[in-house]
């Protein structure tokens, strides 16, 4: 009766951080977390809860999505998804209202300062939906996921060098995840870097692209470019998401360590918070 107990927690914990895409959302905060210390500029809690609840909607839909295109044999994700189809739909529907809700009420504003990128990242969306894009999946999400993450900050900030750094870090955590699911893009042809390249080739890629990075950061944060205590909370990032890399491949697992990846952004703000205390 324990281990039942025990494995129902199991399940459900697991069901709630990767399957329902809460790691996402983790990530997100870490990453605000990250730029609003660097930058100085605290942010507002309803643009923080539209942000929340925009991409949390966003990844439920993509999975139901892959779910009910998926052939047979279907992954346990796509099953734990068409199992709770309802639910699932349920919390697609709730996002999607406090979304809007937020987004008019709150942070209309905000909405049409950035019109130029919901309308680029919508027809992107709608490209890749259509199988009619020109520019392989991983480039377009780390693109957007960087600039959607860069938005509520400054434009001229002169840190174009971190920037750039946090940029490649979620290309290969894109990379990652994508390699992980290469039969599935496979099978439905999704333009990807997995359909030209083996799996261990693409593996070998994107540790190059992380090992490139870290150095390309030890170099800055020498040079006084990126600051000590941002650079160490992105180094510790890229270290994690690399020796991610190495474990054994279990696709649901290894997706959840590599959005996790961003936890360590979260040090500035924590080293800020307690350096501040009496």
């Amino acid at each position: 009766m324990f281990q039942s107990k025990q494995n129902h927690g199991t399940s459900l914990s697991q069901f709630l951080i990767s399957y329902g895409s809460l790691d996402v959302v983790v990530s997100v905060f870490a990453n605000f977390s990250f730029f609003s210390t660097l930058f100085q500029i605290p942010l507002r809690i309803p643009l923080l809860l539209f942000y929340f609840v925009s991409v949390w909607g966003l990844y439920l839909l993509d999975h139901l999505w892959d779910a009910k295109r998926e052939l047979d044999p279907k992954r346990e994700r796509s099953q734990v998804y068409l199992g709770h189809q309802t639910k699932i739909q349920w919390g697609i529907g709730i996002s999607l209202l406090l979304s809007v809700s937020l987004g008019i009420f709150w942070e209309l504003d905000f909405l049409f300062d950035n019109l130029t990128y919901f309308l680029s990242f919508a027809i992107s969306l709608l490209l890749v939906v259509k199988g009619l894009s020109p520019i392989p999946k991983e480039l377009l999400v780390s693109f957007f996921y960087t600039w959607g993450i860069l938005l509520p900050f400054p434009r001229e900030n002169g840190l174009r060098e971190i920037t750039f750094l946090f940029f490649l870090h979620a290309f290969s955590n894109v990379l990652f995840t994508y390699n992980l699911d290469r039969d599935l893009d496979k099978r439905q042809n999704a333009l990807v870097f997995s359909r030209f390249f083996s799996y261990d080739a693409m593996q070998f890629f994107l540790r190059l692209f992380l090992l490139v990075g870290f150095f390309f950061l030890c170099l800055t944060t020498y040079s006084r470019a990126t600051p000590l205590l941002f650079g160490l909370a992105l180094g510790l990032s890229y270290l994690w998401l690399f020796l991610t890399t190495f474990l054994v491949r279990n696709t649901t697992t290894l997706k959840s360590l590599a959005e996790l990846s961003y936890l360590p952004m979260f040090l500035p703000q924590i080293f800020f918070f307690f350096s501040g205390l009496p």
